[in-house]
């Protein structure tokens, strides 16, 4: 019986003895320069040998560049970070995500080729970190980032389908949100008021503002004049990996944000305004405010997060409190929020969320149905004579 024929472009398996394995070699046609394209498999018999052969087949004949088996999953994360993200996140979101990446991702399956890797990986990873006690936050965005790494490698051929898509992160300890109690937060408020931070630390619990945020603001979207006063969250202050303290864009498109302030805030940014015209006086020619941010050092300059953390943990002892950090006063402001019965919806948009769905999963409070605004409820923390607005 004569040997059948093989068609063009099946590939072809041979002993090399050189190798002492079995190879299979496909024709895959030729470069742009011209030079033909012969990738291979080596096997230790000659049926997985084929059987590699027809994966490969398969592969070209879905479009894949067969070239690119051997590139790993650190290969393509390299390249999305550098080429597909980079300039449309910001520093610290481009940082975070690269040290994830290179960190733990990397050495779970880093060095595994993109076309060889498979869900059962992926979820082998998340259950590793669910192991070390990572929180769910953390493993979501690690299966997130490996997610969108490999729809990369779809989009460049380098595999046809993402196996991460269809991996759910497990559960894992989620962080308690610590709030206050109106009552604890009139302590601090009132302990704060002598502190030379303490209109932060008012404008800060009474707006739910990220530290950046509150950080960040700057007179020229401050309006105290008029019927309703607001400001308007533009920018966060951020601090580069060079170490330098700047204004960056808001976290999200939905943290850009005008929020009308009550009358507490408007009379403690009025006490700031009163307080930098006194500093900038002392400070004579050695004032920096360049930036003309409403908060600053004695000088001028940004505040340094780790000295604002330093202070709100001595006004935390000072007001009975077990501890306090800058973002527990955003935490805070949900609670008193919600307590004050305004709806997640007014919480969210408030506090700049992107959907309505974060406010509930990261601010774990009671949720009352009638509906009121930030205004009256944060209003009500501070009994004070309301400032008559100017003009």
């Amino acid at each position: 019986m004569p040997r059948q024929r093989r068609e063009r472009g099946e590939g072809a398996v041979y002993y090399s003895k050189s190798r002492h394995r079995w190879v299979g070699q496909l024709d895959a046609g030729t470069d742009a320069n011209g030079a033909r394209i012969r990738p291979l498999v080596v096997a230790r018999t000659r049926d997985e040998a084929r059987s590699r052969l027809a994966e490969l087949r398969e592969a070209r004949d879905k479009g894949i560049d067969v070239r690119s088996r051997h590139v790993t999953f650190d290969d393509v994360a390299d390249l999305w970070l550098s080429r597909d993200i980079a300039g449309h996140v910001s520093e610290e979101s481009l940082s975070n995500y690269t040290s994830l990446l290179h960190g733990r991702i990397s050495r779970a399956i880093g060095g595994i080729p993109v076309t060889q890797l498979r869900a059962a990986d992926v979820e082998k990873m998340l259950l590793e970190f669910q192991e070390l006690g990572r929180s769910a936050r953390y493993m979501r965005l690690a299966r997130n980032l490996t997610e969108r790494v490999l729809d990369y490698a779809v989009r460049r051929d380098v595999v046809d389908r993402n196996v991460a898509a269809k991996v759910r992160a497990p559960a894992g300890p989620t962080a308690e949100r610590y709030g206050l109690t109106v009552k604890q937060a009139r302590r601090l408020l009132k302990v704060a008021a002598e502190d030379r931070l303490g209109n932060l630390v008012t404008v800060s619990l009474l707006l739910g503002l990220r530290p950046g945020e509150a950080a960040g603001l700057t007179w020229d979207h401050v309006k105290l004049k008029g019927k309703r006063p607001t400001i308007t969250v533009a920018a966060s202050l951020r601090r580069t990996p060079m170490g330098a303290l700047v204004l960056v864009p808001p976290k999200t498109r939905t943290s850009r944000r005008t929020l009308e302030i009550p009358p507490p805030v408007v009379a403690a940014l009025r006490s700031q305004r009163t307080q930098q015209k006194t500093d900038r006086a002392a400070a004579a020619r050695g004032w920096q405010n360049s930036l003309d941010l409403v908060f600053t050092t004695e000088v001028g300059t940004p505040l340094d997060p780790s000295n604002v953390r330093r202070t709100y943990a001595r006004l935390a002892s000072a007001a009975g409190l077990e501890h306090l950090h800058p973002h527990m006063l955003r935490h805070a402001a949900a609670s008193l929020l919600s307590a004050a019965g305004v709806p997640i919806e007014d919480i969210s948009d408030t506090l700049g969320h992107r959907s309505v769905a974060i406010t509930a999963e990261v601010y774990r409070h009671p949720i009352a149905p009638v509906r009121s605004g930030h205004m009256a409820a944060m209003d009500m923390l501070v009994p004070r004579g309301r400032p008559k607005p100017e003009g």
